[in-house]
């Protein structure tokens, strides 16, 4: 007597190639979905970023212009509007709306920070940024390059901040410049009969003066002779 066995066995394999089969889809429609979760993430945290950059970029930029306007409220800021202090790259300024006309805003200088919320109904983003900016003096070497020296009174640096929470994960970006003082204005003076001694930027008219040494005359007059 034959047994018969080969319907049998070629069953159990089938069975055996199926259940393999069904583990390997699993695994592969797992990995995918894992690595979707994953690119989602980090696209979301992209456009994040790329939003935190244009605050940033525009603080820049306001600034560089408020700069061309009014360079002598950045160089000595708020609260105590005194060119030897707030520029240590730590104090928080932002710039803030003081009036509107129809034709232009005005801008000004103001201590802390300010808050850009973006909200979205379709995704429910609901994320708040906080922008500043910092000023630092800069000093300049003999050569007139940026560096260890005596301090430029034409060149600040300016760093923007944004920071942003996210999922109870605090981030942060900054973009640092260098403002220029590019416009100058001439005033003529025919009185120094003031007091020397002064040591900061002359930001107004005045009839104070600095003298170091003793190569220069200066008369009740105004008169002042060089030798």
């Amino acid at each position: 007597m034959n047994p018969v066995f080969n319907s049998s066995s070629k069953s159990g394999q089938s069975v055996f190639e199926v259940l393999i089969a069904v583990a390997i889809a699993t695994l592969i429609i797992g990995s995918a979905v894992t690595a979707t979760i994953i690119t989602l993430r980090s696209g979301s945290g992209g456009a994040n970023s790329q939003k935190a950059y244009a605050i940033a970029n525009e603080t820049i930029n306001n600034v560089r212009s408020y700069a061309e306007a009014s360079w002598s409220d950045l160089y000595s800021p708020p609260p105590l509007n005194d060119p030897n202090e707030g520029k240590d790259g730590i104090d928080q300024y932002h710039l803030s709306v003081v009036s509107t006309t129809t034709e232009y805003t005005v801008l000004g200088i103001a201590t802390g920070t300010e808050n850009i919320v973006f909200t979205s109904t379709s995704t429910g983003e609901n994320i708040t940024y906080t922008s500043w900016f910092t000023i630092q003096d800069v000093n300049r070497t003999a050569d007139n390059w940026i560096g260890s020296g005596f301090r430029d009174p034409t060149t600040l640096k300016i760093t923007a901040n944004v920071s942003w929470t996210v999922g109870g994960t605090a981030n942060t970006i900054d973009l640092a410049t260098y403002a220029s003082k590019i416009r100058s204005r001439s005033v003529s003076f025919d009185d120094w009969g003031g007091s020397s001694g002064v040591t900061t930027p002359v930001t107004g008219p005045t009839r104070d003066y600095y003298a170091i040494g003793g190569n220069a005359t200066i008369t009740a007059g105004g008169d002042i002779t060089m030798y």
